[in-house]
């Protein structure tokens, strides 16, 4: 693959959970993912796909293999790695007192982005997201689909190289979602960014993602183009690999 951004090998994660029993959150896990690649992780709750972009942002540190992001090692060059990405964490907060552009304007003045600059990447966003009408209006009276907007526009404020999204459009309606998804596959085609996503629609994962990663139990099970895994696994659809990788009945390698 031409110009690797993420690149992992053998990466593990465990926790000590009391006691001194062990977790595995990741095991042994090796990935690559290129620039301008919109890369889905698919799993079931505690297949490690939320671990494995915290190890990749630098907010956990491995505890055996390495990762790579935009070149740099994720533990020792983290301060290069920081600035250039973007984390929109599921439960990511708001700060609800004050308004749309407030919101994303305040985040973009943490990275030290002058302030006229600021204000036109605020202006372009608001528009992007259908917000411009609102952006003046404190997000404590937003729906929970409307601050999930300003969430994505707060991230992409800081134009990052590389954006990871767990589950983006989470409490968003559909034309919201349509929008966010629009927004997903121009930033990835035009501007060449690479973005890593986790959600659990399988169908945002075959109308968004080049390439998915399916993880189970810590482990990647699967990496392919959807259309790859189906013809691979002889099934008729993402769904019907997923759940027969997952619960090991119903697929079987061509």
């Amino acid at each position: 693959m031409d110009d690797i951004v993420i690149r992992t090998e053998n990466l593990s994660k465990i926790f000590e959970k009391g006691k001194k029993k062990e977790v595995t959150a990741l095991d042994h896990v090796n990935l690559e993912i290129g620039r301008g690649e919109v890369f889905g992780l698919i799993g079931p709750n505690g297949a490690g796909k939320t671990t494995l972009i915290r190890v990749l942002v630098g907010l956990l540190t491995p505890t055996e293999g390495q990762a790579w992001v935009l070149g740099k090692n994720v533990v020792e060059d983290i301060d290069y790695i920081r600035p250039r990405v973007a984390l929109l964490p599921q439960e990511a907060g708001i700060y609800e007192r004050l308004t749309a552009r407030e919101n994303i304007v305040y985040y973009g003045g943490l990275y030290g982005i002058p302030e006229d600059e600021l204000h036109r990447r605020a202006d372009r966003l608001l528009d992007i997201v259908g917000l411009r009408e609102k952006e003046d209006y404190q997000v404590k009276g937003f729906s929970g689909g409307m601050k999930r907007k300003v969430l994505v526009a707060r991230a992409l404020v800081i134009e990052p190289e590389v954006l990871f999204l767990d589950e983006p459009t989470t409490g968003i309606d559909t034309i919201g979602a349509r929008v966010v998804r629009n927004l997903l596959k121009k930033l990835s085609s035009e501007e060449k960014r690479t973005i890593v996503l986790t959600t659990h629609d399988l169908n945002e994962v075959s109308e968004l993602c080049h390439r998915v990663g399916i993880l189970n139990e810590g482990r990647l099970v699967a990496t392919g183009k959807p259309s790859e895994l189906e013809e691979k696994y002889k099934a008729a659809n993402l769904e019907e690999v997923f759940t027969g990788l997952v619960t090991g009945e119903g697929v079987f390698e061509g």
